[in-house]
């Protein structure tokens, strides 16, 4: 089957922008075996329900180019976010083994993880949208033999063709998982851990949560390096990263039971749609 062929058979999928082998790791070991095993809390309607990863953070055709895109010539998303979210659960046990105390072995890959969710999470692809619907551009008609020149159907710019938009937001969105740990490097972090699933870390629909001094404030640079914003990443239900432009004391270290609630607290107000946890609280 041609690249191109295999690539529109694949449009319209249940493409979810929250990997499942990440949401497994939100299942409390005594709620393995059930069916629905994740408890979900839908922020506007405030109520809980359960789930199973494969029926939340998801979108029908979410990663899909434009009707019409050449898919011989394009960045597939699958091959994009492919070697990641396989390797991530196996980083997740191996680490697991020994309470995440060996985190930092695993540190960069963590960050590469970090970047792809933030970059393709529903807030940063509108973020890509807004952008490309500011854009402005003709469109050429033809190209002189010698290649020096062009034709266009405007000399007045205009806005981006629907498809066009469409096309700039997912090719943005994987040029931006695969820009590397980009502004997460200049960040000193740590990891926190719980060994009771009764008091545990939880996530988000946008997993990766940016506080800082100023609520509802863009995440821009200003943001990132300000003494008192703090990234948060859960891992799992056990684990989750701590980001900060300051230094920590600890690198590693046990949760206390406050910092568990004040964060779960946080999470339900913060979240834009949902948020996923082990259990109801």
């Amino acid at each position: 089957m041609s690249r191109s062929k295999q690539a529109k058979e694949q449009r319209g999928r249940k493409d979810h922008w929250l990997p499942q082998g990440y949401l497994r790791g939100f299942i409390a070991p005594s709620r393995s075996e059930d069916q629905k095993p994740l408890s979900c809390f839908y922020r506007h309607q405030q109520r809980w329900t359960s789930l199973s990863p494969k029926e939340i953070a998801f979108g029908k055709g979410y990663y899909d180019y434009a009707n019409g895109t050449d898919y011989s010539v394009i960045t597939n998303a699958d091959s994009t976010f492919a070697r990641l979210e396989r390797e991530f659960p196996i980083r997740r046990s191996e680490m697991l083994k020994t309470q995440f105390a060996s985190w930092e072995q695993h540190k960069d890959f963590l960050l590469e993880f970090m970047q792809m969710m933030r970059a393709r999470s529903p807030l940063a692809m509108q973020q890509q949208e807004a952008a490309a619907r500011q854009m402005r551009g003709a469109t050429i008609t033809s190209v002189a033999p010698d290649g020096r020149s062009v034709t266009v159907n405007s000399l007045e710019l205009r806005p981006l063709p629907e498809h066009g938009v469409r096309n700039f937001t997912i090719s943005r969105m994987l040029q931006d998982v695969g820009s590397g740990i980009s502004w997460m490097g200049n960040m000193d972090w740590c990891l926190r851990y719980t060994l009771d699933e009764r008091d545990p870390f939880c996530t988000t629909d946008q997993a990766l949560v940016v506080m800082g001094p100023i609520p509802e404030q863009p995440i821009d640079s200003e943001l990132l390096a300000h003494p008192e914003t703090v990234v948060i990443f859960p891992l799992c239900w056990q684990a989750c990263l701590f980001g900060s432009p300051l230094k920590f004391d600890k690198s590693y270290d046990l949760a206390h039971p406050q910092q568990l609630i004040s964060l779960r607290t946080d999470q339900k107000r913060l979240a834009h749609r949902f948020v996923i946890a082990s259990r109801e609280f």
